[in-house]
């Protein structure tokens, strides 16, 4: 050992949570960490002879890097000058925040604050909601390319980021440098990346969290220091913040938790000298920056949105009534007022917006199957109201028909007959299956005179949420099932198949077996001929319930999973996770038909194809070095080979958590939802890159770079290496560029060049 190398060894030396001295080792988060004493120490003979361009290159690296990630995501960023694919929901977010009106969005509020904290920089007052894909922005006053270009500083810190996170794991210049430039140049984080989209938010927060914590791994040696406690609560912040921009933000946590207990499992042994009391203290502190930080901070987010979102706005609907009175200007505030027996009312369904009526038309007497119904008087629905859609209440219990002494207010748990206004029947459900749905059971209108259907025309008025059955049935702030006494079956409708002709392709009603169920909830729209006094406005603002935070926040949650979940509904661009790594296909963001120019979202082929070599690589040399350990044959470097243990695999659980979990989910699925892993993806072909190219990974560290390496590769093959990959990365990007900026015109030819799969479903091709 040399002198300069028995320095480096003292002065890497660390200390473990016991107290016992430990040696650093490089690879394990971490290159070898150095003072600046030790680094001219050792070098001081040797600076001399170092050219200032070797010596300066991570400066210069990180300085090209952004300059480069700038120019590709600020490049013509006005161009075009419409509302482009996704900018037609997250812009709309933005204008609601401006004008504080509420929406409904499945996803956290941090992004699209963000993103309305940008417009209300410059100014922007939010008059624009971005209505449909490609409304012009000039005409309306729109200031999108502030917003843009907002957005495009989350999109153009990408690069740094992986830069500084390879840095800190140990890599070399040149693998840092090669890593940011594959996402500097990657086609569908340039497209993403330089409009009004919230996934370049969330991507920035991701990596944010995965190099705080890299940076709070490497102070394990000084634990409870200053330092460590800094990049504990940091790493945890960017944690929370990525989980506040969007649901795919939640697979991050798995990453970092895995992470924390390795840690946690290193410290507890016993061999480093860790009494319980101390690992106590580490479990705590974790639990303070890792669970508390993030989800206090998520909390906050929320608490901001519902303190903004204060007036009425399109997301009333999707929430209870007493959620909804307690925004401002709400119309159920308004118009609400308690239903009495003998009242006309409309129902509405809930969760589709049709009208409960009937009609002197008869279901046939065979349906398409053959099977024959009841021949009985049509109740469907109906997207509009109308005279048909009106049902007087009656008493189960009435004596006459004059309704004298009925005007008590209906309550919770209430029996009652619903009669049809216009033809006089009473609504009937009865052992007969539905049209369209053999399994549940038909509803039809029974002859008020027809005392053998009596039983089944007995409906009980559930309103959920009833605190008692004292809960009165009011007008639109009342959701309400109702369920038949004789067979328990509750009224319900569904969007899909429509009726034949036959039944005016309305919506089929009919009775569901599962009356809990969240779809068959109806309120009552409309009372006709019933208008709310000023007086009964007033008692009803005066009876409105306050709400807490955290009551809304838990309503707010379950609807959003519950959303999130049912957006099943196909798409033509949405595609299998399987396809992604392939890069099978991609999604059309913009089209100009006029101009023939198209913005489509696809990666980089070259990279992503490379990329996926590279996982493969790893697949295969993990368990062929596991099997050379055992047989006690050392082919590498130990240093490397903890290196591809340990920060390597890293990359790799990064790519996998964020990648996998797909394969479970049930909604609909895009390419964009494979772009975390692609970033990783990137990582790992730029470690591999420097595994197999780089023996000596001390000498190359960067964090010891000035003045220790004497070259900024290794070796001519290693600079052919990295001069292939880059090149033909960049000249991929430059070649699909059209079609990520949507800059010009290509002619169908080129289009057709373009093409490097079938499945590539590009617009104007021949």
């Amino acid at each position: 050992m040399s002198v300069g190398e028995g320095q480096l060894k003292a002065r890497t030396s660390g200390r473990t949570a016991g107290g016992k001295p430990v040696s650093s080792k490089a690879g394990d988060f971490e290159s070898i960490a150095t003072t600046p004493e030790s680094v001219d120490a050792d070098t001081s003979s040797t600076k001399a002879t170092v050219p200032w361009w070797v010596r300066d290159a991570s400066s210069y690296a990180f300085t090209c890097l952004t300059v480069l990630s700038f120019v590709t995501r600020y490049w013509r960023i006005w161009d075009p000058a419409q509302v482009v694919f996704d900018e037609v929901h997250f812009g709309k977010f933005a204008s609601y925040y401006l004008r504080r009106q509420y929406y409904f969005d499945v996803h956290p509020p941090l992004a699209k604050m963000l993103i309305a904290a940008g417009g209300w920089l410059v100014g922007y007052d939010g008059g624009f909601l971005f209505d449909k894909i490609g409304l012009d922005y000039m005409s309306h006053g729109v200031p999108y390319i502030m917003l843009r270009g907002w957005v495009a500083l989350f999109g153009a810190a990408l690069p740094l980021l992986v830069y500084m996170i390879m840095a800190e794991s140990g890599y070399s210049v040149a693998a840092a440098l090669l890593a940011g430039l594959l996402v500097t140049f990657d086609n569908a984080l340039v497209a993403h990346g330089r409009l009004i989209m919230l996934d370049n938010i969330m991507l920035f927060f991701i990596l944010a969290t995965v190099y705080a914590y890299v940076r709070f791994f490497k102070q394990r040696h000084r634990a409870f220091s200053a330092q460590w406690w800094a990049w504990l609560i940091g790493s945890g912040a960017m944690l929370g913040c990525t989980v506040s921009c969007k649901l795919v933000g939640l697979l991050t946590i798995p990453l970092i938790g895995s992470a924390v207990i390795y840690d946690l499992w290193r410290i507890i042994d016993i061999r480093r000298g860790t009494t319980m009391a101390q690992f106590a203290q580490h479990f705590a502190a974790r639990v303070v920056g890792f669970i508390a930080v993030p989800f206090a901070l998520y909390l906050g987010f929320f608490y901001i949105h519902f303190a903004v979102l204060t007036h009425t706005g399109p997301g009333d609907g999707y929430h209870t009534a007493q959620f909804q009175m307690q925004l401002i200007d709400s119309p159920m505030a308004k118009s609400s007022f308690n239903v009495h027996y003998g009242d006309e009312i409309a129902f509405r369904h809930r969760d589709t917006g049709v009208y409960l009526e009937s009609s002197t038309a008869r279901y046939p007497l065979r349906y398409e199957d053959k099977r024959v119904s009841s021949q009985g008087q049509q109740v469907t629905g109906a997207k509009k109201s109308s005279d048909a859609a009106y049902w007087r209440i009656i008493p189960a219990s009435r004596q006459d028909d004059t309704f004298e002494g009925f005007m008590a207010r209906l309550r919770h748990t209430d029996v009652v007959q619903l009669e049809h206004v216009v033809t006089g029947g009473l609504l009937r459900t009865h052992d007969v299956a539905s049209p369209l749905m053999p399994t549940n059971m038909e509803f039809t209108v029974a002859a008020a005179n027809d005392t053998a259907a009596t039983p089944d025309t007995m409906w009980q008025i559930r309103i959920d949420g009833a605190i008692g059955n004292t809960t009165q049935l009011k007008t639109s702030a009342s959701f309400v099932r109702v369920v038949s006494e004789q067979h328990g079956v509750a009224m319900w409708t569904h969007l899909k198949p429509l009726l034949p002709e036959w039944g005016g392709r309305h919506q089929e009603i009919n009775g569901n077996k599962k009356p809990e169920e969240k779809s068959a909830v109806w309120t009552v729209a409309k009372i006709r001929g019933r208008v709310a006094t000023p007086a009964e406005q007033e008692e009803m603002r005066r009876r409105v319930t306050p709400m807490s935070f955290l009551a809304k926040y838990a309503e707010l949650q379950g609807l959003m999973l519950h959303h999130n979940s049912a957006l099943t509904a196909t798409h033509p661009f949405q595609s299998s996770p399987i396809s992604w790594p392939l890069l099978t296909r991609g999604i059309s963001f913009w089209t100009d038909n006029a101009q023939r120019r198209q913005i489509y979202l696809l990666g980089n082929p070259a990279g992503w194809w490379m990329a996926d070599v590279a996982l493969l690589l790893y697949a295969m040399l993990v368990p062929l070095l596991e099997f050379f350990r055992r047989r006690a044959v050392r082919v590498i470097d130990p240093v490397a080979e903890r290196h591809l243990q340990r920060s390597t695999a890293f990359i790799v659980a990064a790519w996998a958590l964020h990648y996998l979990p797909f394969f479970l989910m049930g909604r609909s699925l895009f390419l964009h939802h494979y772009l975390p892993s692609s970033i990783f993806a990137y990582m790992l072909l730029a470690a591999m890159f420097h595994f197999f190219n780089f023996d000596d990974y001390r000498r190359f560290s960067l964090r010891n770079w000035n003045g220790r390496a004497r070259a900024l590769l290794p070796s001519p093959i290693a600079a052919l290496v990295f001069a292939v990959i880059a090149v033909v990365h960049i000249a991929t990007f430059v070649f699909f560029a059209p079609l990520t900026y949507g800059s010009r015109s290509l002619p169908p030819d080129e289009i057709n060049s373009r093409r490097w799969l079938s499945s590539y479903d590009l617009h104007f091709q021949k």
